[in-house]
């Protein structure tokens, strides 16, 4: 059981040592599935989305001294902002959690807590154009009304 993050699956602005550390987590369990499935041993990988704990508390700055990451780093406050009046209860992970390891019927991945499900999908369905281009976006409603579109999620303030 391995419990990763939504930013497993798609990047997040500024918090590159964060969702580097989840891709390896996924990559990893991604290789251990297959290695120790001949042994009937399963690998579970929980991907919360925004769930109440103490990663707000860790979150409440970014590293800007030259302003150049102004645009991003106010985008993604905003979307904490919406995340946290949004959060998912921890408990709700702890019960995805205990289902994966007993159901009868294993997945790999198990989304869950806000925007989680929404914003994989998502990603999964957009080229690398169209996110990078997201990225680029200057205005702050136009992105926030590109990140709806593609996500299905509403940060706007």
């Amino acid at each position: 059981m391995n419990v990763s993050s939504v930013v497993g699956k798609i990047a997040a602005i500024g918090q590159q040592p964060y969702f580097t550390s989840k891709w390896a987590l996924e990559g990893m369990s991604e290789g251990l599935a297959q290695e120790v499935a001949p042994f009937g041993i399963r690998v579970a990988i929980v991907e919360p989305g925004l769930t109440k704990s103490a990663i707000f508390a860790k979150n409440i700055d970014g590293p800007n001294k030259t302003g150049a990451y102004d645009a991003h780093y106010r985008r993604l406050f905003q979307f904490y902002a919406v995340g946290i009046a949004n959060a998912t209860d921890p408990f709700e992970v702890g019960a995805v959690v205990h289902r994966a390891i007993t159901t009868r019927e294993p997945q790999l991945r198990y989304a869950v807590s806000w925007g989680a499900r929404e914003m994989i999908e998502g990603r999964a369905r957009m080229s690398d154009r169209e996110w990078i281009a997201l990225g680029a976006i200057e205005d702050d409603t136009a992105y926030y009304d590109a990140f709806e579109k593609h996500f299905g999620v509403r940060i706007h303030p």
